[in-house]
């Protein structure tokens, strides 16, 4: 009975002077190190993309929180101004424009500035007493919290005869 001998498959290494088998571990671990830091990298990037996608998100959400809180205060702050309006039996400006604050816990951090403008009595005829005035009234709210800051305002005109 003859055994075959099979020969190993040998390869030269970059020097030349040691000839190793083709498929040994020492020829194949340079290549898994490389590999290993390519995937580490792209996983990287990714998860830098992710953050910055999340951050922006949660910016973007609490600039319409608060927009959405500095609209309620400014809704507010109109609501006043035409109480006084209707109230005060034809007031001058100066009695609606006067320092709005509402104590509640969804306008905190939150500043109110009223604004009126009369203009010059207007003729109408089909109004009973033949004349009207007309209000243009602006409400103006301020939320701030930390560095975000945002503004809403609310114009709104009332006639009213005289």
């Amino acid at each position: 009975m003859c055994h075959k001998k099979t020969r190993p498959n040998f390869c030269h290494s970059k020097s030349r002077r040691q000839v190793v088998p083709c498929s040994s571990p020492a020829r194949q671990k340079g290549s898994t190190t490389i590999v290993a830091i390519i995937i580490s990298i792209v996983l990287l990037g990714l998860g830098i993309a992710l953050s910055n996608q999340i951050s922006s998100n949660i910016r973007q959400q609490s600039i319409e929180y608060y927009g959405a809180r500095a609209y309620l205060a400014a809704q507010s702050g109109m609501e006043v101004a035409i109480s006084r309006l209707i109230n005060g039996n034809n007031p001058a400006c100066t009695a609606i424009t006067q320092p709005v604050t509402i104590n509640a816990a969804n306008v905190q951090n939150c500043s109110i500035t009223l604004s009126c403008e009369v203009e010059a009595e207007v003729e109408e005829p089909e109004v009973a007493a033949g004349e009207i005035r007309v209000y243009a009234l602006g409400a103006e709210a301020q939320c701030s919290s930390g560095q975000l800051e945002t503004s809403k305002r609310v114009l709104v005109e009332v006639r009213q005869e005289e």
